[in-house]
């Protein structure tokens, strides 16, 4: 279809006179002479989402149908994209879906079937959108096809699909549409352009999220039992960073989530909602290449395969292979993900799938150090203190199932299980120390042997449905998760040539030679596994037309199992031991949404969450008992509106998160620790604060105009000890990405551009005052490493070259910023942000 096909139609067609008649009037929308065609007759479609009217136009035109509507029902509502092989009236129900209308047979002539469009009450238009979203799509809506910055129904919050309007905590979706204009390639993308996150990296490959100051440690798929992120904060050494090859879209709930997260920080929870097959045939096809050698392709095909369209699936490969500004790092990632759907029965879907790839990385090291006196030394963004020859060889695999069954017409089973295994092998090479100001000396060569491996069992089941009473609708989910993680690491000992002085001004003047063969592991966790097992359960209350109480409460226990070992003198010792399990404990939910409109509704929520501190000891040394879990709680309260018939969601959330019982350290004993392993001696006592604003807007504000915008203001303390709990969570945050068709002989055109704006960072610690000599005259002084507040700006130009093909340009930090994305201290962890860059793209669709 061409462009100016999508255009509305002229004065003279029967749609505009539909849609100018007056609000009472009922009009036919077209009246095609094929009209007598048989409509059960199926054709191939290829209609893309966009204003509704204007589509239904364009459906009736080629199909035949006979229309009418009040002209105010179309007004300002989406419809969905129609493409591939349908009858006329399966084509009208996916155009229909989501928008909140239903088409009713109104008569029935020579002349073929005359269907009425009407308004889906509330609470029947929720409920068909769920029974839809469930069995056809798994958790949550699919963005794909959407063409939107902003989703229909997420999961998130809920377990089932439901509104961002009547979701009581704060929740954000990044769409595909918004991951294919922005280029997102893995989730570490994903969550720097998520409203309030901060990423922080953790090593040359892995980022750390936080939320309000807080980690996030949880991450579901398709909503289903939470598992471990490949973190620091998840400390069971996944190695994984997903490629959004396999998801739709991602979904991030910031505050406490024990309800459905189970144990971690009241930072929120991630849930990457996979790709589905489509019950028609769909190829895309992609390739990019960009600055720095950058190199990435996608396939992705999905249709029926068979039984009338009951067996469905998909299969998505992709491959990547990159080099950066950073001197000596390289990355080479193919990644294949296959899935299948079968309608077993009318009531029940079965899907089953799988995901491989792996991962070579050169160089294992992006940071550089500081002066010793904290000052930065002005390196070169593209300084790498890394090899060629140091490597990681990653792999990892998932497998999953899942049951969705409707008992009823009210009520849905579901039943999951993933498996996910990942391992990787790195012979690291990186340097130690801070640079001495006046002698230039202080860095030196850091290598070792590492191998680690993680695998993760998550089953899920749960039962939600509808039911009625005193004349309102009510919803309920009840369920319980299982999950079990077991993990293993082991390390050498620095290599032999390790040591040697390194001149961070000119690095290959100090080259380092690959050490040959790795020495013998001496250092190893194992076990080192974490079962974590709960009921839940959510009830949603309609207490009045308008007014919504959500309760929900989890019911779990926690058991964590890590014994460190070293190896002397041809004997392995152990060092620390930690056998703990956590009592049964409680968090509840509270929630309550009060419709103010039909777009706009207030809420308030308050949420809990416990994390487990199994590695600090009470005292005595040796004799100690594992501390308390720290307890967290979220209150929150705003206002979210759901506007232009759902095409833009906005909201306003005003948060207060407290997290104590921290363990800090007992002054009854001396500070003594275990290198690796169980710490001692503390007490729970801790106390942090953390509160703020969050403000989203989300959607199409004007026909072809997308925008995703957000405003964070966040103010932690610790109290405890005094100052900040977070230092790297900017007071100010800012993201902005936006784009517009061009209108008339430009239409083909799209163009877009954001920001990224943040206030200013540190990172505490000490640094050393020096003579003329070189010479420490001062050591162990307070000092903060600073970076500054700071605005990336990045664009993109679209062109569309057929209905088939387009080419996109990209353009990353285009007034060449220079900044620490991640400070460190003086010896290492200072990672510079990523320099201007481009990213030619060219895509198809069939």
């Amino acid at each position: 279809m061409s462009r100016q096909d999508q255009h509305f139609p002229s004065k003279k067609h029967p749609l505009f006179l539909a849609i100018a008649l007056s609000l009472a009037s009922v009009a036919p929308l077209a009246v095609s002479p094929a009209a007598h065609a048989e409509q059960a007759q199926r054709q191939t479609f290829d209609i893309p989402a966009g204003p509704l009217a204007r589509q239904l136009n364009e459906l009736a035109a080629q199909t035949g149908l006979l229309l009418a509507a009040d002209a105010e029902l179309t007004r300002d509502r989406q419809s969905q994209a129609v493409r591939g092989t349908f009858s006329a009236e399966e084509a009208l129900d996916v155009m229909l879906m989501g928008s909140g209308l239903a088409a009713r047979l109104s008569t029935t002539s020579g002349n073929g079937n005359r269907y009425q469009l009407v308004l889906i009450p509330q609470d029947d238009a929720a409920l068909e959108m769920s029974e839809t979203t469930i069995m056809g799509q798994g958790m949550g809506q699919a963005t794909e096809n959407s063409g939107s910055y902003t989703p229909g129904l997420t999961s998130v919050g809920s377990k089932t699909p439901t509104s961002l309007k009547e979701t009581p905590q704060s929740v954000s979706v990044i769409t595909r549409q918004l991951m294919d204009d922005r280029q997102i390639a893995d989730l570490n993308d994903a969550m720097k352009a998520v409203p309030g996150i901060t990423t922080q990296s953790n090593t040359y490959r892995i980022q750390d999220f936080y939320s309000r100051g807080f980690a996030i440690q949880n991450i579901q798929l398709d909503g289903a039992a939470p598992m471990a992120l490949g973190t620091t904060a998840g400390s069971f050494y996944s190695s994984n960073v997903y490629d959004m090859a396999e998801f739709d879209h991602v979904e991030v709930l910031r505050g406490s989530s024990a309800l459905f997260g189970g144990t971690g920080d009241p930072g929120g929870i991630i849930n990457l909602v996979r790709k589905r097959p489509l019950d028609t045939y769909q190829l895309k096809f992609s390739a990019s290449a960009g600055t720095w050698d950058n190199y990435r392709s996608e396939l992705d095909v999905t249709g029926p395969l068979g039984f009338d369209g009951k067996l469905r699936g998909r299969a998505v490969v992709a491959y990547q292979d990159r080099q950066y500004f950073t001197d000596n790092r390289a990355t080479d990632k193919p990644i294949f993900y296959g899935v299948l759907e079968a309608d077993v029965t009318d009531d029940t879907l079965l899907t089953a799938g799988l995901r491989f790839n792996k991962v070579h990385e050169t160089g294992t090291a992006n940071a550089v150090p500081r002066y010793s006196n904290g000052v930065d030394l002005g390196l070169p963004r593209h300084t790498g203190l890394s090899t060629t020859w140091a490597y990681a060889d990653g792999f990892s695999r998932e497998y999953f199932a899942k049951l969705d069954h409707r008992l009823n017409d009210d009520w849905k089973l579901n039943l999951s299980y993933t498996n996910i295994y990942d391992t990787i092998n790195t012979n690291n090479a990186t340097t130690l120390g801070s640079v001495n100001p006046v002698t230039g000396a202080g860095v030196t060569r850091y290598g070792t042997y590492i191998t680690q491996w993680s695998e993760q069992d998550l089953w899920d089941a749960n039962v939600s449905g509808n039911f009625s009473l005193f004349g309102l609708n009510h919803q309920l989910t009840v369920g319980g998760d299982y999950q079990d993680i077991d993990s293993r690491w082991q390390g050498t000992p620095r290599f032999a040539s390790a040591g040697g002085a390194v001149d961070v001004f000119d690095p290959n003047s100090t080259p380092w030679n690959d050490p040959g063969a790795r020495p013998d592991f001496t250092r190893n966790y194992s076990p080192n596994s974490q079962t974590q097992y709960g009921l839940y359960s959510s009830l949603r209350l309609q207490l009045a037309e308008p007014l919504h109480l959500i309760l929900g409460a989890r019911v779990q226990r926690y058991k964590f199992d890590q014994t460190y070992q070293t190896l002397a003198n041809g004997t392995w010792n152990t060092q620390s031991r930690v056998d703990m399990r956590e009592p049964t404990r409680t968090t509840p939910f509270g929630g309550i949404v009060y419709d103010l409109t039909d777009e706009w509704a207030a809420y308030a929520s308050y949420a809990e969450i416990f994390k487990p501190q199994q590695n600090y000891m009470a005292g005595p040394l040796g004799s100690g008992s594992t501390l308390d879990p720290m307890t967290g709680k979220t209150y929150e309260t705003g206002l979210k509106g759901e506007l232009l018939g759902g095409k833009v969601n906005t909201s306003v959330a005003l948060y207060y998160t407290k997290r104590e019982d921290q363990a800090v350290l007992d002054p009854q004993y001396d500070a003594t620790s275990v290198l690796f392993g169980g710490n001692c001696c503390y007490v729970n006592g801790g106390e942090v604060v953390s509160k703020g604003v969050d403000m989203e807007i989300s959607g199409e504000l004007l026909p072809d105009w997308m925008v995703m915008a957000s405003y964070t203001l966040n103010l932690n303390k610790n109290r405890t000890v005094g100052g900040e709990l977070s230092t790297i969570t900017p007071k100010h945050m800012a993201k902005l990405f936006t784009t517009y068709r061009l209108p008339g002989d430009w239409s083909k055109f799209r163009v877009g551009g954001g920001v990224d704006i943040q206030s200013a960072t540190k990172v505490s610690g000490t640094a050393s005052y020096y003579d003329s000599n070189g010479n420490v005259t001062q050591a162990d002084v307070p000092f903060d490493y600073q970076q500054s507040g700071y605005a990336v700006w990045n664009a993109l130009v679209d062109y569309q070259l057929d209905e088939h093909w387009n080419v996109a340009l990209n353009g990353n930090n285009l007034f060449d910023k220079k900044y620490y994305q991640t400070v460190g201290t003086s010896t290492y962890g200072n990672v510079y942000g990523d320099p201007r860059n481009f990213m030619l793209t060219v895509r198809a669709t069939y």
